[in-house]
């Protein structure tokens, strides 16, 4: 057949034909897969230019949905098929954050034959060279024709292995996807952070009643919640035994902390202590031989009745949300980092005896918190918090001898709820999660009827703070997070800070001309003092830029400082820390270690803070401290320095009287200015109550909505 019009690409020591299809190397063939050597073709007739990652997959895999990943294994196969390994010349080029190209110059050769020196003559197919006018032995040319023979059936045979492990093991990843949404519950009122437990039928869950924490179940095809009679007063399920017959209690008492550990019969009977075992939360593994438990940073092991307990691990921070696989082999949960509040994923390896971060590389990491695997193993479902939701991410588990799996994890939730727990159901076709629509509305106490109302026009205003002349408001919009700044009674809103930073604790100056506040520059950074004018600005950092997390500002008497809560070294013991905004130099306030949320008098003269839960005053000349009351939260001085308000701490269920009170320096008095209401608080970064210019009681309600959703998943 002519070969004229034909032509093949050559670099370095490789000839590449795209007539056949074929690549050489001296004449010899090169196996390579069909989608590999359509990525060398589009690369050789780029020449040395950049071919684009979203170009290559649009050629290469027209019409097919695929990863990025895809592209890298080809990239991987068509390097190693050149040999990049053995040589120290590359083929390929990675251009970071663009794509890929060839290192080496291409020429174009046509195919056309010319005669060439000696009486040789070239032809288009190099497998065959046949010297003119040379009579040749018939037996040397069977055998010549049988290799050439052998040569093509062993190339043919190859294409077609290499082809067939295309077909069946690099075949593009079918993601896991969602296809349908159920809402089996109308409560309005799950806790977002309850642990689902399952026995197949039925799902078990917290919810909030008024202001109390009830148990209920609803059934796995949907229905009505029905209560959970409780052996205790205050108590959480944690795990359910494999058999369905026995509940995993953790037992809420306030006088014993860590909390007892107890077996609870679902129907009939006692409850029985899991041996001495004290902890924050549990989990049973499937085989029901051993629970993990945590105490602080330590995470233990120890048998069904508690014998037998042994310190498995001690974590950088808190572990939280305990799962254990199928094989009952491996844990997996969250650690808090005790510095910034951020949760990542581990593993712990009971074959090992070892644990350690995973996904550390993913961009999300930082926020996430586990779900659970499926009762095969294959999938592991977890969520990550975004820039607006909270979202349900799938890791693929399974390794198949005969089909390659993405390591990455899958995003199957994109809003627009925020979703949690995501628990697979015991058949693996369903996933179970809460899910949570964030909205809330301030309101303020009417003195005269003790009622709240709606304050500002309906706003959606925390942590609110008021100019010493009372005429100017500034506060954080829930659930968005930004600073917005307008007059006392909401009007001439103004917008100071843009997502993707999330403010927290607005306070103005003395003089009214400048707010100071904390926030986050994007998700998972740490928390630092930024000050902006009242009317706006680019927000300026007040202190250096340091690792550990700054929070909670308050203006010096004279305007000219800042004191704000950090940790103390290297320690994970908080102190409070005074920062001259001009010169930007920071101090330790003495005798401050244990310290936190510091506000400082009208007068310069004391300080109020936070040691542990206790309100305690620190004296700026003397530094000596002293208690004021036993449990608070959100520590603000009046304007005129004769009280500090405090409201009670809002999560724990401990607190005998619930309410916003207030420190009165001239009787040391503690009075309570308003008890909680019965409906829900909320907030940006827990619940904050203050004080307005009137002196009532500012509080933000919460309308949110929070339901336990099914999602029927296609899992490939």
């Amino acid at each position: 057949m002519s070969s004229r019009g034909k032509h093949f690409y050559e670099f370095g020591p490789y000839r590449v034909d795209p007539e056949e299809r074929a690549l050489w190397r001296e004449n010899r063939p090169v196996p390579l897969q069909p989608k590999a050597f359509e990525m060398l073709l589009v690369l050789v007739q780029q020449g040395e230019g950049v071919v684009a990652k979203d170009e290559l997959m649009n050629r290469v895999w027209a019409g097919t949905f695929v990863e990025e990943s895809n592209l890298a294994q080809t990239i991987f196969v068509l390097r190693k098929a050149l040999g990049e390994s053995d040589s120290e010349q590359p083929y390929i080029l990675t251009v970071p954050g663009r794509g890929y190209r060839l290192a080496q110059k291409v020429r174009v050769v046509a195919a056309e034959e010319k005669e060439g020196v000696a009486g040789i003559k070239i032809a288009s197919d190099p497998q065959v060279l046949i010297e003119k006018g040379t009579a040749v032995a018939p037996a040397l040319e069977a055998r010549s024709k049988l290799r050439r023979m052998s040569a093509k059936a062993l190339a043919v045979l190859a294409v077609l292995g290499l082809a067939i492990y295309a077909a069946v093991v690099l075949r593009p990843t079918v993601p896991p996807k969602v296809l349908r949404i159920r809402q089996m519950t109308h409560m309005g009122t799950l806790i977002s952070n309850t642990k689902l437990v399952t026995d197949g039928p039925r799902i078990y869950f917290r919810a909030w009643e008024g202001r109390d924490r009830v148990i209920r179940y609803v059934s796995a095809s949907g229905g009505l919640a029905t209560p959970v009679d409780r052996a205790f007063s205050n108590m959480d399920i944690d795990d359910i035994s494999a058999d369905g017959s026995a509940f995993l209690v953790v037992e809420l008492n306030p006088r014993v902390e860590p909390h007892p550990l107890w077996w609870v019969p679902v129907s009939l009977g006692s409850p029985q202590p899991v041996g001495a075992v004290r902890t924050q939360e549990a989990r049973c593994s499937p085989d029901g031989r051993t629970i993990a438990y945590t105490v602080g940073p330590d995470l233990f092991l120890a048998d069904h009745d508690g014998s037998n307990p042994r310190k498995f691990t001690t974590l950088p921070g808190a572990a939280i949300y305990l799962q254990w696989s199928p094989d009952s082999r491996r844990l997996r949960f969250a650690v808090i980092d005790p510095r910034t509040g951020d949760t990542s994923l581990w593993e712990g390896n009971l074959a090992t005896n070892t644990a350690r971060p995973i996904l550390t590389n993913w961009a999300g990491s930082r926020r996430a918190t586990p779900g659970g695997w499926t009762p095969d193993g294959r999938y592991f479902f977890f969520t990550s918090v975004g820039d607006e939701t909270s979202d349900i991410w799938a890791i693929r588990e399974s390794k198949e001898f005969f089909r390659r799996t993405n390591p990455e994890p899958i995003q199957i939730t994109t809003g627009p709820l925020n979703f949690y727990q995501p628990t697979p159901s015991k058949d693996g076709r369903s996933v179970f999660a809460v899910g949570e629509q964030l909205r809330g509305e301030t309101f303020r106490d009417k003195a005269e009827s003790r009622q709240f109302v709606p304050y500002a026009q309906g706003l959606a205003a925390d942590e609110v703070a008021f100019s010493r002349d009372g005429l100017w408001m500034a506060y954080v919009e829930f659930p968005e997070g930004v600073l917005v700044r307008s007059r006392a009674d909401g009007t001439d809103p103004r917008q100071l800070t843009f997502a993707p930073m999330r403010a927290f604790n607005p306070q103005w100056s003395p003089d009214g001309s400048q707010l100071a506040f904390d926030a986050a520059a994007q998700l998972g950074a740490p928390r630092k003092i930024y000050i902006l004018p009242r009317d706006g600005g680019e927000p300026v950092l007040a202190a250096p830029d340091v690792r550990d997390p700054q929070i909670y500002p308050s203006w010096s008497s004279s305007g000219k400082s800042i004191v704000f809560t950090s940790l103390e070294g290297n320690s994970q013991k908080s102190a409070l820390y005074v920062v001259d905004p001009g010169s930007r130099h920071v101090a330790l306030l003495p005798g401050t270690a244990g310290l936190r949320l510091g506000q400082v008098s009208p007068d310069g003269s004391k300080i109020a803070a936070l040691a542990d839960q206790e309100l305690t005053l620190y004296d700026t000349t003397s530094h000596r401290i002293r208690a004021l009351a036993k449990s608070a939260d959100f520590p603000r001085w009046s304007t005129d320095g004769k009280y500090v308000c405090f409201r009670t701490p809002y999560f724990g269920g401990f607190v005998e009287q619930p309410g916003t009170y207030r420190w009165v320096a001239l009787t040391n008095k503690i009075e309570k200015l308003a008890s909680d209401p019965d409906f829900r608080l909320t907030g940006v970064d827990g619940v904050w109550s203050g004080l307005a210019p009137d002196g009532s009681v500012l509080l933000v309600r919460d309308l949110s909505t929070s339901d336990l959703y099914t999602l029927d998943v296609e899992l490939p």
